[in-house]
């Protein structure tokens, strides 16, 4: 039938579209939630509940857009970043077990027309032209004081190593270099890029070649090398650097500046602690500023006061559980962080109820930069109460990488110490069948830092 009046064509239209949605034809599920980002559904699964909040969150930014320029005694920052390390500059190689050489080996090194294993040993070593090029950076620190041996204050870098999976140089050291190649074994790796680099200082110096082997003495260039090899406390020292950070956190001794966000109150004092990603930080003895923005996910106080306040939900299965005598259940939780801007930091886990002997959460360790920070600090002697807010205390709990008796995939997921900005995961709860055969109750109660309490109810019945 052709309609010829426009309105009634449309008329015609609407009932036929409306009838075909009530037929089930691409109807809507009336209990189906309105988006990706909406609370768990009435009869959603877990894993459909899961997929839709990760989808939500996929590609979106996380953090809050900020600049930082800080001063204090000791600037401390853990990454896993790079930085550009040109001459002048310092290595300063760490004693190497077990005879505490004192070496760096460059692999890949070409010196005049030759192309070998270049190593040279000595306490510091001096850069005096050329660049080591980008370097691998697990970790800096600014400090006002010069360190031991120098009147002038400076950076240091340590390298992080991207090299265990590859094969160290194999080579035939002279016997007068006797413990040498035990040195190179217990090294460890850092990509670089040097090109027309001159090192002065070492010791002595040997470079070995396939053909032969060439002492070195006073100064070398090397026209260009791609590894270096040296301790893991060892460190590279710098007037400034520039370190790029995927993701960081920096703390210390913060005295003065600012931490600045167009999303966040001016505070009275720059907080002792930020984590963020995306950054680019210039550091110099007693300074670090940020180069433009980064996104900031969460920053500390010295008293410990966290400033950005997350959004936690929680979706779980309220079925009762069975588990049979000395064996276990796993109780799935789905979780998500909703606001996508601040990181959300656990204080404790609480169970009871009258089966609270039999239920237990794994908890997750905190990204290692962010681990080795509060160690850093810690160990610099620095007390400050935002060193607290690391690990929550782990007892009746189960810290991951404790023996878990599992197989595959029946291995519990654990929850996050420390959850990143827009998470979105699950973790489980675990019932042990050890307690005397009957029905139980008991409740986990997350308490947060820097959130409100979530509690899961628990009912569950042990059999023989």
């Amino acid at each position: 039938m052709r309609v010829s009046n426009p309105l009634l064509a449309v008329a015609y239209a609407a009932v036929f579209l409306s009838i075909q949605s009530g037929c089930g034809g691409g109807g809507t599920d009336v209990n189906a939630p309105p988006d990706d980002s909406a609370s768990r559904g009435q009869g959603e699964s877990l894993d459909s509940v899961e997929t839709r909040w990760k989808r939500a969150v996929k590609d979106k930014p996380t953090g809050l857009s900020s600049s930082l320029e800080v001063s204090g005694s000791s600037i401390f920052l853990n990454t896993s970043g790079k930085a550009q390390v040109d001459a002048p500059g310092a290595l300063v190689p760490a004693p190497l077990f077990p005879n505490n050489q004192r070496c760096v080996f460059f692999a890949d090194a070409q010196v005049g027309s030759q192309t070998g294993l270049l190593v040279l040993e000595g306490a510091q070593l001096q850069l005096t032209a050329g660049t080591l090029g980008t370097v691998d950076v697990g970790s800096a620190v600014a400090r006002t004081q010069a360190p031991s041996g120098s009147t002038t204050p400076v950076v240091e870098l340590t390298t992080e190593d991207h090299l265990t999976a590859t094969a160290k140089p194999s080579v035939t050291f002279p016997s007068d270099w006797s413990g040498t190649d035990s040195s190179l074994f217990f090294s460890r790796g850092a990509l670089v890029h040097a090109s027309n680099l001159t090192l002065t200082g070492f010791t002595r110096g040997l470079l070995i070649t396939p053909s032969g082997n060439t002492p070195i003495s006073g100064s070398v260039t090397v026209t260009s090398a791609t590894q270096m090899y040296w301790d893991s406390k060892s460190h590279i020292q710098a007037a400034t650097a520039t370190v790029h950070s995927p993701a960081f956190a920096l703390g210390g001794e913060v005295e003065a500046g600012a931490l600045t966000s167009t999303e966040l109150q001016p505070a009275a004092k720059p907080p002792s602690m930020i984590k963020g990603h995306d950054a680019d930080v210039t550091l110099r003895p007693g300074s670090a500023k940020s180069q433009g923005s980064f996104q900031l996910t969460q920053a500390v106080t010295q008293e410990g006061g966290m400033l950005l306040q997350p959004d936690l939900e929680i979706a779980y299965d309220t079925t009762p559980v069975t588990v049979k005598k000395d064996q276990r259940a796993l109780i799935p939780v789905v979780f998500r962080e909703k606001t996508l801007k601040g990181d959300a930091v656990i204080s404790e886990l609480q169970v009871t109820g009258s089966g609270k002997d039999a239920v237990s959460v794994p908890l997750d360790h905190v990204d290692t930069y962010l681990e080795q920070l509060w160690k850093t600090v810690g160990d610099s002697g620095i007390e400050a109460p935002f060193l607290a807010v690391t690990l929550a205390p782990l007892s009746p709990f189960i810290a991951l990488g404790e023996l878990l008796s599992c197989a595959f995939s029946t291995c519990p997921q654990a929850y996050p110490i420390w959850m990143n900005a827009g998470t979105v995961n699950r973790f489980h709860v675990i019932v042990q069948g050890n307690l005397p055969p009957g029905t139980y109750e008991a409740t986990v109660t997350i308490v947060g830092r820097n959130f409100a309490p979530l509690q899961i109810p628990i009912q569950f019945t042990v059999t023989e």
